[in-house]
């Protein structure tokens, strides 16, 4: 074995180090002073069993919408890799501030794999506006069946799903304009470029990068012609947040909240998810918590709030942070693994 294989396997082991050592920070910040093994114990095993089945199956469907915009631009994606993505997004996302670090770790995977990044940069963006349409749109689902009891909350808190309404709607906005408007594109482009000259231009290093750019309109133009394309990822991303979305309900019903029913949840947690997902915020630390005991006062009695509110965010962070990130390690050694190509 040479030298710059022996240093790729220790720099490997240690950023697995690192990440593990991360991941149990995060769960025992998580976790800290919280009896999860009590409420565990006292819980309906099959209702928590459907909520680790809903945030699997919302995996999986992360990682369909991310590869439906690879197939597009011509790579031939195995289950496997597309689940990969799927657990870089999910773990860097989770163990990250303001989880800035999904994109770039699903980026780190895809350029191991041998993908362009300016294929994977567009994919990347597109499943994210199909993601925030999806979340914007059962948001305000939520809101009108809810009556608009979410503008009649007391206190700041009226005013936070007015605000992350607006912040979504602008993340939309300038989504759409940076994949499909060739001026603003073309403005990122450039800016980009300038960045490479500070940093020092080499001999191709120009010519490279308006191919990237070349490439990613390319992407841009083959997604206008198959709009369908973007309409499956919409569907595929609604389910999605459904099946996120239904977690609650399951934990509720684990904790023995028989008289609370799945649509109620929805639009409700729709409406929450809405108001608090966009904040800049740790994680929106702090704001969901508070929002979820606000948004549930009237829908789950007050002695089981505090452990449906604990069940569901084991089952929908804890637990898919765990696997995302053994799913993450043993993908990643897994010898048949087929890298993207061109087909």
């Amino acid at each position: 074995m040479n030298l710059l294989k022996k240093k790729s396997l220790w720099l490997g082991a240690l950023l697995l180090l690192l990440l593990g050592g991360a991941t149990v920070f995060v769960i025992y910040k998580e976790l800290r002073g919280q009896d999860i093994i009590g409420t565990l114990k006292n819980a309906n095993i099959w209702w928590v069993l459907a909520a680790v089945c809903a945030m699997a199956l919302y995996a999986v469907a992360d990682g369909i919408n991310i590869s439906r915009c690879l197939k597009l631009a011509g790579y031939k994606i195995s289950f496997a890799q597309m689940m990969r993505y799927s657990f870089a997004g999910f773990f860097f996302s989770s163990i990250t501030p303001s989880s800035t670090g999904g994109q770039p770790g699903q980026l780190y995977y895809m350029a191991k794999d041998k993908l362009k990044v300016s294929h994977s940069a567009f994919t990347l963006l597109c499943a994210l506006l199909s993601f925030q349409c999806a979340a914007v749109f059962l948001g305000v689902f939520g809101a009108v069946c809810s009556h608009g009891e979410v503008f009649k909350l007391n206190g700041k808190f009226a005013y936070v799903f007015p605000i992350g309404f607006a912040l979504n709607i602008a993340i939309i906005i300038g989504l759409l304009c940076v994949l499909f408007t060739r001026r603003i594109a073309g403005f990122f482009a450039e800016i980009g470029l300038r960045l490479k000259k500070i940093k020092g231009l080499k001999p191709g290093d120009k010519f490279r990068f308006l191919r990237s750019f070349a490439a990613y309109r390319k992407a841009a133009f083959l997604l206008k012609l198959n709009k369908s394309v973007f309409l499956k990822m919409l569907i595929t991303s609604l389910i999605q947040i459904i099946l996120y979305h239904s977690v609650t309900f399951f934990c509720a019903r684990a904790i023995g909240c028989s008289g609370l029913d799945w649509f109620t949840v929805l639009r409700t947690q729709s409406s929450l998810f809405i108001s608090v997902s966009s904040l800049p915020l740790p994680g929106a630390a702090g704001v969901t918590e508070y929002g979820y005991a606000l948004f549930y006062a009237d829908l789950i009695p007050t002695e089981l709030l505090g452990s449906v509110m604990l069940l569901s965010r084991f089952c929908a962070f804890v637990l898919p942070l765990i696997g995302s990130g053994l799913g993450l390690v043993l993908l990643s050694i897994k010898p048949n693994c087929r890298k993207g190509q061109i087909s």
